[in-house]
């Protein structure tokens, strides 16, 4: 895809993080955005940002709880009516889900990532596939994550719903080429990125919260400020970005924000070439940990 001015890119999970950058770099190329989030003040901010680019073509926000059908529903409805149909299409949003040992996640814990990771991907594919494909134009964005291609422990959910989005991703991309479509595929692999992920309970719904979960105190306080401390030195969201907007045009697939992770999947795989036992992990931060040790 080379032509962005005047086109329509929709991005779920765009009221902060790397789906604003997403907008705001889709909008610097002329584009109408659609932001969908489910956090309401947040996204109204976020689309003034995007909107206060003079370069933007039309912003629309549409508040979207990705993991339900009916919402998605109204998403594609919504971009359709305010702009035609969508070219770009960012399925990018995403929790962190509950955490800890899995003796002590409950249903919640895993119903909540799996209705946000996993499902907010299959309803938009389903809401938006058809329309690119009768264009035959345009390029779908999948939001996985390096523990969609390692398993890191205490990460259960998330690894679990990163995991199968890759491999959807994977499989549409099969389906297109072999259908001999133009629609494109690409799926982003982050790594450590200055996003508020680790904040992600703040949009638990309350029927999936549990006042007594012991897993939502697994890491103890200085844990979690390590952790702030290590996602607030990520990489900023805008070069995530830029990194997606140049896959697009390259029509690449795979799309990594630094190479911390490239070991850690290199074992992965030789240990499923060798039949072995997965490698020993620490926590998904660790590689980071690790190199920071060594300056």
């Amino acid at each position: 895809m080379r032509e962005f001015e005047g086109r329509t890119a929709v991005v779920t999970g765009a009221a902060s993080g790397m789906g604003l950058a997403f907008a705001e770099r889709f909008a610097r190329d002329g584009m109408n955005v659609v932001l969908a989030d489910v956090e309401l003040a947040a996204l109204r901010v976020a689309a003034a940002r995007v909107e206060a680019d003079p370069r933007a073509g039309g912003v629309l926000a549409v508040p979207t709880d990705v993991g339900s059908a009916v919402e998605m529903d109204h998403l594609g409805e919504a971009a359709l009516e305010a702009f035609g149909a969508a070219h770009v299409v960012c399925l990018n949003a995403g929790v962190a889900g509950g955490g800890g040992p899995m003796e002590n996640l409950t249903t919640g814990d895993w119903k909540w990532a799996l209705d946000v990771n996993l499902w907010g991907v299959i309803h938009g594919i389903r809401v938006f596939l058809k329309g690119l494909k009768a264009q035959d134009e345009g390029h779908i964005v999948v939001t996985s994550s390096v523990a969609g291609l390692t398993s890191y422990p205490g990460l259960g959910p998330y690894n679990a719903s990163k995991h199968a989005v890759a491999s959807i991703a994977e499989t549409l991309y099969a389906e297109l080429a072999e259908a001999g479509s133009r629609v494109g595929v690409s799926c982003l692999c982050p790594g450590r990125v200055a996003t508020r992920i680790h904040e992600s309970e703040r949009n638990r719904p309350k029927p999936l919260a549990d006042e007594e979960r012991p897993a939502r105190d697994f890491l103890d306080p200085g844990q979690r400020a390590a952790a702030a401390g290590l996602f607030a030195a990520g990489q900023p969201p805008a070069e995530v970005a830029e990194r997606v907007f140049a896959a697009i045009v390259e029509e690449r697939f795979w799309i990594y924000t630094d190479g911390a992770f490239r070991e850690p999947i290199r074992a992965r795989h030789r240990s499923i070439e060798n039949e072995s036992e997965p490698p020993a992990r620490g926590p998904i931060l660790e590689p980071y940990l690790r190199a920071e040790s060594a300056d």
